[in-house]
C-alpha cells in the first residue's frame, strides 16, 4: 500500500518542481527565461505508513490507482464520496485539482489547533507559491526555520526565494547551513551553486555543480549551469559538450538549445547555430534574442537578406531592444532602405550620442535624397563632438565639401591605429554617397586592412567591397 500511496505525493511534488521553476500562479505558467534559480524539488509530505494510518486499505489502493493513472478528479471523488478521515490526503488532492480554497481550509484549522504543526504550515506556504503570492510564502517558510532550523525542504524552498529577489548573501547562508547540517543536499547544492554564480564566484559555483554531476550525472541543470561558466570563460567547446548532455537528458528544456546556439555561434560554427536557434523558434516564436542570435549567425554565412528579416522580427517582438538597432540598421544600410535606417540610427545615436551613429544617420538621409534633414541634423550635433575627435571633421565635411583637404591633412597626421580605421571608413562613406567609387574603395580597403574585424566599420566595408 505504501508503495501506491507514494506515487500520490511523487505526483504532488512535480507541482512544486513546476512552481520552482516558474513560481507558480494559480496555473502553472510556461516558463519562457533560462533557469535563475533552483529548479529541483524534494519530495514532500510525511513518511507513508504516517500518512496511511487513519486511512483504510481498500481506500487507498482505489485513490492511488486513480492516481497512478492520472486520474487525480476521480480520486478526489472517490476519497469523498468514502468520508475518507486523512486530512493530509485530502489536501494533497484537493491542490491536484486546484481546490486550494479548501485546502488551505484544511490547513488553517490544523494550524488553529497546533501553531507549530510542521507538516501544515509546509503544505500551507506551497498552496501561496502557487497562487504567487510569494510574500506569505516566504512569511510561513520562515516561520518553519524558527521552529525547525534543520528542516530541510523550508529552508530550500526559503533560499529559492531570497535568490530569486537577489539577496544572494541571505540564500547562500540558508543553503550552506543545509549542507553543513545534512551534507550533501541536490536541492541545496544546486541552489548555492545558482546564487554563488549570481555573485560572479564562479570558481566556487563550478565546483558545486561538478559535485552534483558526480553525484547525479542525470540532474541536467547542473550540466546547463556549467555550460555557462564553461562559456564565460570562453570554453565554447566544453560549453556545447555540456549542453549537449543537457539536451540528451531533457531534450525538451527549450532553454538548453538556445544556450548551446549561442556556444556554437561565438565559436563560429555557425551553421549549427543557426539549427539550434531554429529550433528554439519553431517550439516559441516569441523568444525575440533567439532572432537577434539568428541573424548574427546569418552574417556569419553571408546570409544577409535573412538576417535583415530575423533583426526586424526580433524588433518587432522587443522594440525596446536597443542592442538590435545598429545591427539592425546597418542590414537596412546594406539593403538599401536609407529611410528606416535613418530611424534606428537615430535612435541609436539618442541613446548614447555616438558620433559614428550620427554621421550613419546623416549618410542614411543623404542617401535617401533627403540632404536638408541631414544637414541640419549634422549642424544641430556636430558641436557634441569634442574638437579633438577626428569624427569632428569628418561631421563637418558632410555640411561642407570645401572642408575637404583639412581632413585628408589631418587623416594622415592621425596617429593612432583605432581611430585612423574609423577616418578611413567614414570618409570612405562620404565618397559613396557622391559616386566617387574610387576612393571610396580605396579607404574602404584601409579599413579592412587595419584588421578591427569585430567593429561594425569593418563589418560594413567587407560588404561594401564584395
Amino acid at each position: 500500500m505504501i508503495r501506491f500511496f507514494l506515487k500520490i505525493i511523487i505526483s504532488f511534488s512535480l507541482i512544486i518542481t513546476i512552481c520552482m521553476i516558474s513560481g507558480c500562479a494559480t496555473k502553472p505558467p510556461v516558463d519562457r527565461r533560462p533557469p535563475d534559480r533552483p529548479m529541483v524539488a524534494p519530495v514532500v509530505g510525511p513518511p507513508a505508513d504516517e500518512v496511511i494510518a487513519e486511512i483504510d486499505d481498500d481506500l487507498l489502493e482505489r485513490i492511488t490507482i486513480e492516481a497512478e493513472m492520472g486520474n487525480m478528479e476521480r480520486a478526489l471523488q472517490i476519497f469523498e464520496a468514502e468520508r475518507g478521515q486523512d486530512q493530509l490526503l485530502h489536501v494533497i488532492l484537493l491542490i491536484q485539482n486546484r481546490r486550494l480554497d479548501e485546502a488551505e481550509a484544511i490547513l488553517s484549522q490544523i494550524i488553529r489547533e497546533d501553531d507549530s504543526n510542521i507538516t501544515a504550515l509546509y503544505h500551507l506556504s506551497f498552496i501561496h507559491s502557487l497562487r504567487g503570492d510569494v510574500g506569505n510564502e516566504r512569511k510561513i517558510l520562515e516561520r518553519i526555520t524558527m521552529l525547525d532550523s534543520n528542516h530541510i525542504e523550508a529552508s530550500v524552498s526559503l533560499g529559492r526565494i531570497y535568490a530569486r529577489e537577489r539577496r544572494h548573501g541571505m540564500a547562500e547562508s540558508i543553503f550552506r547551513r543545509v549542507i553543513s547540517s545534512h551534507g550533501y543536499v541536490e536541492d541545496a547544492v544546486l541552489g548555492l551553486g545558482i546564487v554563488l554564480l549570481a555573485q560572479e564566484k564562479s570558481l566556487e559555483a563550478l565546483d558545486q555543480f561538478d559535485t552534483i554531476i558526480r553525484n547525479n550525472p542525470d540532474n541536467m541543470f547542473a550540466y546547463t549551469y556549467r555550460a555557462r561558466i564553461r562559456a564565460s570563460n570562453d570554453d565554447f567547446g566544453g560549453a556545447e559538450r555540456d549542453l549537449n548532455e543537457a539536451i540528451r537528458l531533457d531534450p525538451d528544456f527549450i532553454w538548453n538549445y538556445l544556450d548551446r546556439g549561442r556556444a556554437r555561434l561565438y565559436n563560429g560554427n555557425y551553421n549549427a547555430a543557426i539549427e539550434d536557434f531554429t529550433r528554439v523558434i519553431s517550439l516559441d516564436s516569441s523568444i525575440f534574442i533567439a532572432y537577434i542570435h539568428r541573424a548574427w549567425a546569418y552574417e556569419g554565412v553571408n546570409k544577409h537578406d535573412l538576417a535583415l528579416a530575423d533583426y526586424r522580427r526580433a524588433l518587432e517582438l522587443r522594440g525596446d531592444y536597443q542592442r538590435g538597432f545598429v545591427p539592425f540598421a546597418l542590414q537596412l544600410y546594406r539593403a538599401k532602405q536609407y529611410r528606416d535606417a535613418a530611424i534606428y540610427f537615430i535612435r541609436a545615436y539618442d541613446i548614447d550620442r555616438s558620433p559614428e551613429f550620427l554621421l550613419f544617420a546623416a549618410a542614411s538621409l543623404m542617401r535617401a535624397g533627403e540632404n536638408g534633414l541631414a544637414d541640419r541634423l549634422i549642424r544641430d550635433n556636430m558641436n557634441r563632438i569634442p574638437r579633438e575627435n577626428l569624427l569632428f571633421h569628418i561631421a563637418r565635411l558632410f555640411v561642407d565639401p570645401h572642408y575637404e583637404p583639412m581632413v585628408l591633412n589631418l587623416l594622415r597626421q592621425e596617429r593612432d591605429n583605432f581611430d585612423r580605421m574609423k577616418g578611413n571608413f567614414y570618409l570612405a562613406l562620404y565618397y559613396d554617397i557622391f559616386g566617387r567609387n574610387m576612393l571610396s574603395e580605396q579607404f574602404f580597403a584601409e579599413v579592412l586592412d587595419s584588421g578591427f574585424i569585430q567593429s561594425l566599420e569593418y563589418r560594413m566595408a567587407s560588404w561594401k567591397v564584395q
